[in-house]
């Protein structure tokens, strides 16, 4: 088989590539190793919502400004989408190696010919877990973020989760609402305060250019490697003080395991401070572009999260003693283009490429974290990022 363009991916991304592509008459497959969506499908907990509203996600298709949708109404979009493409579903890609005037495709259905490609896998479908899980006793039951999915199928008893980040602070919410007792490992974040001045701290964002900011204009480039800001569904905020308030142990991050003795670090206040600082810088951004363009907004309101609270985090913890009987690692999740030939891909493994532009003509990427701008890995930038591709396809093609 042979054909202008393969996209490889289903999801959110893979499908903005497809209706781009569409738009400007290029024929295409969208290959998919599971079903449309698999990862919003397999690596979700049950009580997921977007912490993004609606105006943000037209990705997913017209829906109200206001919405946080759960996990199943994505999936739902999803699939709605992928009936309206030409998705293939079942059908993974194993091999991705440059071929005459285009590429060879490895899949489960045999080789396919593409003269052009876009890889829309993404880069968070790999669950990432640290050497030091391999250190806790046998007795404890252990889950990634990937595999958790609400308190009831844990064991009873305290739950250690370690990592504070989006998915750490979720996660530690909503085993609160099951009852539970949560140590929290935590880890260096930011967090977005919701409202500021009168509006969604978003909407000040969106105008003042942040989700646009590319990696060449950042005066420091270590915060492309940054875990995304705490931002909790439902339109409101969320910190860890916050969660301190709630009853939540907090900790620093695990450094040892010694039987049923776990030992964390010092770096509590300065995960806290980090979090501070974060949502400072994103003040001061809205009110700067409040200043240059005179607007009238209204003073900043109080914000509970901005409250310190006392820290005395735990040197060490005994599990057992504190009936510890669980640990959620929310550790991030890398990419897996193990697929792809190793030509097109760097010593560690990830793509090389020039913003969404593989190394040799023809091949694109789309979904990943700071692909073209600071919006790239946000379901907010895939459309954006999709119409550029598509534009560069088409024209490759030869219009």
């Amino acid at each position: 088989m042979r054909v202008d363009c393969a996209v490889v991916g289903a999801g959110p991304a893979g499908l903005a590539a497809s209706a781009a592509l569409a738009a400007r008459g290029v024929e295409h497959v969208v290959l998919e190793r599971g079903r449309a969506g698999e990862s919003w499908r397999s690596q979700r907990w049950g009580s997921f919502r977007l912490n993004t509203p609606g105006w943000m996600n037209e990705v997913l298709g017209p829906q109200p400004g206001d919405a946080y949708h759960p996990g199943p109404e994505v999936v739902a979009r999803l699939e709605r989408l992928a009936a309206a493409s030409p998705v293939r579903e079942g059908v993974g890609v194993t091999r991705l190696a440059p071929a005459g005037d285009g590429y060879a495709l490895g899949t489960d259905a045999g080789e396919l010919r593409a003269r052009t490609v876009v890889v829309a896998t993404g880069d968070q479908n790999r669950p990432r877990l640290p050497a030091l899980a391999g250190a806790f006793p046998d007795r404890l039951a252990q889950a990634h973020t990937a595999g958790y999915r609400d308190p009831g199928r844990l064991p009873e008893g305290a739950v250690l989760v370690v990592g504070s980040a989006q998915s750490g602070c979720q996660i530690t919410e909503d085993l609160l609402a099951g009852g539970r007792r949560v140590i929290l490992a935590t880890s260096p974040a930011g967090r977005l305060p919701w409202r500021h001045r009168g509006r969604d701290t978003v909407e000040w964002l969106l105008d003042a250019g942040f989700f646009d900011q590319r990696p060449r204009d950042l005066p420091d480039p270590s915060v492309m490697r940054d875990a995304q800001p705490i931002v909790a569904p439902g339109g409101r905020s969320l910190s860890l003080p916050a969660l301190a308030r709630a009853g939540v142990t907090l900790a620093g991050r695990p450094v040892a395991v010694d039987g049923e003795r776990v030992a964390f670090d010092d770096s509590l206040a300065a995960n806290v401070a980090a979090g501070d600082a974060f949502a400072a810088r994103v003040r001061g951004l809205a009110d700067e572009s409040i200043r240059r363009r005179g607007l009238d907004a209204p003073p900043a309101e109080p914000d509970g999260h901005d409250v310190p609270v006392d820290l005395d985090p735990p040197a060490s913890l005994d599990l057992r003693a504190e009936r510890v009987a669980a640990v959620v690692w929310c550790t991030g999740f890398g990419g897996d283009f193990s697929f792809i030939d190793p030509a097109l891909v760097a010593a560690d493994g990830t793509p090389r490429r020039q913003d969404a532009a593989g190394p040799m003509p023809g091949l694109w990427y789309l979904g990943l974290k700071w692909l073209r701008r600071r919006g790239s890995g946000i379901l907010f930038g895939f459309p954006g990022d999709a119409a550029v591709v598509a534009d560069a396809v088409r024209a490759h093609l030869g219009g």
